[in-house]
């Protein structure tokens, strides 16, 4: 009977330790869970510059209907290195991304024609363009499609084999659509990368003074790689 009596105050010394030791836990502060790093934000105005180099097709027609000069075809080579600045807009909701992006580049497009009765030079100093953008960002990762207007001038000078000649300027207006990469190497640093396509369509001209009635048309598409890196406020 003792023998029992004490295996059973042994046991109830037991549980009753065991309830005070879960006590003590339940008066423990668990440490908090660390926070998980925020999302990347897009949203905000940047602006930056960039390079590239641009090649196309540059087709032209020039001559007259009726006279010494016979309509000609040739191929302008306007391939050519550039660099400009751009400035755009962006606006985040959830993984996708809208915004609008301008840009200015100076390039060194020069092209030839030597022909038996006249000579051409063809040559092409800035291009523009305004453009909408879409985008889906995978955090500091965003692909996007853009798309627009363009803007160019054209220098033209037609030669006789006196070397007589006249001057034609005409300033174009087209359209180009493109895809790009974008990625925030640092909260403030944007680093990118894009495709372009640019048709500015046929422009026709007619000289007056040098060559009477000799006129000509000139149709530029171009596909254009680009660099760029920029500061997000």
């Amino acid at each position: 009977m003792t023998k029992l009596l004490q295996a059973g105050l042994t046991g109830l010394a037991i549980l009753l330790s065991g309830a005070a030791g879960a006590a003590d836990l339940r008066g423990v502060a668990l440490p908090p869970a660390p926070e998980l790093p925020a999302l990347y934000s897009w949203t905000g105005l940047y602006a930056g510059v960039q390079g590239g180099y641009s090649w196309g097709s540059d087709r032209v027609r020039i001559g007259t209907l009726t006279g010494p000069i016979a309509p000609t075809s040739f191929r302008a080579d306007g391939d050519s290195g550039f660099a400009g600045a751009h400035a755009g807009f962006n606006y985040q909701f959830g993984s996708i991304v809208l915004g609008v992006e301008g840009d200015v580049e100076a390039l060194n497009s020069r092209s030839r024609f030597d022909g038996a009765g006249f000579a051409a030079r063809i040559s092409q100093d800035w291009q523009g363009s305004a453009r909408a953008r879409i985008g889906y960002a995978l955090d500091r990762l965003m692909i996007y499609a853009t798309g627009g207007a363009s803007f160019t001038e054209f220098e033209r000078r037609v030669f006789d084999p006196a070397g007589f000649g006249e001057r034609l300027t005409s300033t174009r207006t087209g359209w180009n659509v493109g895809a790009g990469v974008n990625f925030a190497f640092t909260d403030n640093l944007i680093l990118g990368a894009e495709y372009r396509y640019t048709d500015f369509g046929k422009n026709r001209f007619e000289t007056s003074g040098a060559f009477p009635g000799l006129n000509g048309e000139q149709a530029l598409t171009t596909h254009s790689a680009r660099a760029s890196i920029a500061y997000k406020f």
